[in-house]
């Protein structure tokens, strides 16, 4: 699961080269995708996704992708330090991928705010404190882990490899899951300072975005 976030109205800085344009004209559907219906040669590919990749560089609103792991703990970020400008519908509407959009104005104010706790040290110690915290829960999730598979490895002795631990008979079914419930999610969840700074361009250039 990813989220993938548009400018509604974004900051041209570069247009598209001419090779991009050659291959929509041949490849294309019209929309700026390639007409996957069609047989395209592979070198084609890797060539749109390069030049798609370059747009997008140049002009960074235009998209900003994050899978999930990464998305969360940055829109929590925003919302802990933008309550002053997203509403609760916002909050809400960042945290699903259906197509909630945020204003210009909203954006633009979003970025500035990023941009500035980038410079003071805000995203910094941020980013200390969610290693520090990963680090502790990967750390408790590696001994859940490691008492999973003293389980697992009975269970397979007993009952056959091919057992899997929505099949594990009682009482190991419960105990493989009692441990499951134990492990602590938030290792799965990195912040990262440069995914911040990538957002907050993004989200000055993106004239505001749809969240999809």
């Amino acid at each position: 699961m990813g989220y993938d976030v548009y400018g509604i109205s974004p900051q041209l800085n570069k247009e598209h080269s001419t090779r991009y344009d050659e291959i929509m004209k041949e490849y294309g559907t019209g929309d700026g995708f390639l007409d996957w219906q069609r047989k395209i040669p592979e070198e084609i590919k890797e060539e749109y996704y390069e030049l798609t990749d370059k747009f997008n560089e140049d002009n960074p609103g235009v998209y900003f992708r994050n899978n999930v792991w990464f998305w969360r703990p940055l829109w929590n970020f925003v919302c802990n330090n933008c309550e002053d400008i997203l509403d609760d519908d916002d909050m809400m509407g960042g945290g699903t991928n259906d197509g909630y959009e945020i204003s210009e104005y909203k954006a633009k104010l979003i970025g500035k705010r990023l941009s500035a706790l980038l410079a003071d040290g805000t995203v910094d110690e941020a980013d200390r404190i969610n290693t520090l915290e990963r680090a502790r829960a990967k750390s408790h999730n590696d001994e859940i882990k490691e008492q999973q598979d003293e389980i697992r490895d009975e269970v397979h002795k007993k009952f056959g490899k091919d057992v899997v631990p929505a099949n594990y008979p009682a009482p190991y079914y419960k105990k493989w899951h009692d441990l499951q419930n134990k492990e602590i999610w938030s290792a799965h969840y990195p912040f990262d300072k440069e995914n911040v700074r990538n957002f907050a361009k993004f989200c000055l250039e993106s004239g505001g975005f749809s969240i999809c």
